[in-house]
């Protein structure tokens, strides 16, 4: 897996700044989307499909269905573990 240490950084590309910083908890579940964590930690993720998929409107890293995506997935294909998103 991963070290424990380890965290997802939130950045803002509206503001320029990091938004936060959310560390990974080791027990996480395999199902859990990438919008739902960042929701649970406090990140307004926009979304008016309430995480179907067909509204696109939360995107981050400019191509990535937050909703769509697990966080395991989204960790294994993102390296840098940061989270673009335009509107913060």
């Amino acid at each position: 897996m991963w070290p424990l240490s380890q965290s997802i950084t939130v950045i803002g590309l509206a503001s320029q700044k990091i938004v936060k910083i959310i560390p990974i908890p080791d027990n996480l579940p395999e199902d859990l989307s990438l919008m739902n964590f960042l929701i649970e930690n406090g990140i307004t993720v926009a979304s008016s499909c309430g995480g179907v998929g067909v509204c696109k409107k939360c995107l981050i890293n400019h191509t990535v269905s937050s909703c769509q995506i697990t966080l395991l997935e989204f960790i294994d294909i993102n390296p840098s573990l940061q989270v673009q998103i335009s509107y913060l």
